[in-house]
């Protein structure tokens, strides 16, 4: 299932989006979906960045939480975003020491039998516009 929802996620941001997704198995048995490029909207401190975010166990019936983006963010006035840190690593990653802001960005509702990775990549970027 992964995989399938993977390959639909990759699809739509080739088409889209015209970014590139990888995905990554890691020794807990989640998958790390990274997104590279990302444009952000005016009032951020990076125009691009990358946005990883965590396909757990169990995944669909666990539905992905929170993300990261690399390079970190800030706001204009150099504040961090709300409800984001600069001190939250990635879990299990292979490149230790990262820069990264994380984001603690939770679903309201989520349907295992209908939400897709996709959906869960359009909620990242509706949190990333407006800047806040």
């Amino acid at each position: 299932m992964i995989g399938e929802q993977f390959q639909q996620l990759k699809e739509y941001l080739q088409e889209f989006k015209r970014q590139e997704a990888e995905i990554q198995r890691r020794a807990d048995a989640s998958y790390l979906i990274t997104v590279k490029g990302v444009d952000l909207p005016d009032g951020w401190s990076a125009r691009k960045v990358d946005v990883l975010f965590i396909a757990p166990p169990g995944y669909p019936a666990a539905r992905p939480d929170c993300f990261w983006v690399s390079p970190p963010v800030r706001l204009p006035n150099g504040a961090i975003p709300q409800n984001a840190n600069e001190g939250t690593p990635l879990p299990y990653d292979t490149n230790p020491g990262r820069p990264l802001t994380w984001f603690s960005w939770h679903l309201q509702t989520w349907d295992p039998n209908r939400d897709r990775l996709e959906q869960f990549y359009r909620a990242i970027l509706q949190r990333l516009d407006p800047a806040r």
